[in-house]
């Protein structure tokens, strides 16, 4: 019998070539980390150029916050004890009418200065993120985005005790007449925890206490506060 001639194009094709599993996992992986350090990357960047912004808004809105916080305190101790100048501030008179003598009652400015600063700092650590959260739209430095969006959170981690000290201030308020003001000024100094990180700042504020109008000249004898003018 003749033999059948071998014929090349009748073969059966090969399937073709499969990647071992171990290879492949190693390429998932390989990718999967690739992926993941350039999603770090991107995160770092954004970092690096928004958190300067963050910082300056959370302390802004820190010290709007803030401030509001010391002159409603200083208006809640004056209303609760019915203080008025004459309370505060002693006036003496020469024969002729005119101020000779100004005296401050150092106590009851001390007292009132205690209140004052224990009811800033009780408001100041129960601040919340309600309060000083900064509206996520606020970043793009668009005004009219300002309100857009959900909130940063930015929470008080630690306040230091503030503290204030008292001064006069003379204000010349026309021909032979000048205002007379006990100012308090304020300091606060608060840690924020903000995202990302955490920022330190610093609120001043000086808030009236008490004021009059004096006739005539200014006395230069004056006791119990250093002096200002202007």
């Amino acid at each position: 019998m003749t033999r059948p001639r071998y014929r090349p194009w009748l073969r059966m094709p090969r399937a073709g070539r499969r990647v071992p599993p171990v290879r492949r996992g190693r390429g998932l992986l390989l990718s999967a980390l690739l992926g993941v350090g350039l999603a770090l990357l991107v995160i770092a960047a954004l970092d690096s150029a928004l958190r300067p912004v963050v910082t300056t808004l959370a302390q802004a809105r820190t010290e709007n916050v803030v401030t509001g916080i010391i002159n409603d305190a200083v208006m809640e101790t004056l209303s609760a004890d019915a203080v008025a100048y004459q309370d505060l501030v002693t006036l003496e008179r020469d024969s002729s009418g005119q101020v000779a003598l100004l005296s401050t009652n150092s106590a009851k400015l001390n007292a009132l200065r205690t209140r004052i600063l224990q009811t800033v700092l009780e408001k100041v650590d129960s601040l919340t993120s309600e309060d000083l959260g900064i509206p996520l739209g606020s970043i793009t430095g668009l005004s009219t985005a300002s309100d857009w969006g959900p909130d940063l959170p930015v929470q008080v981690l630690a306040a230091a005790t503030p503290t204030a000290e008292f001064r006069n201030v003379f204000t010349s308020a026309g021909i032979n007449q000048t205002l007379h003001q006990i100012m308090l000024d304020v300091e606060v100094e608060i840690t924020l925890l903000i995202p990302g990180g955490k920022t330190e700042t610093r609120v001043d504020a000086a808030v009236c206490v008490a004021e009059t109008l004096l006739m005539g000249q200014v006395p230069d004898t004056y006791l119990g506060l250093p002096a200002a003018g202007s």
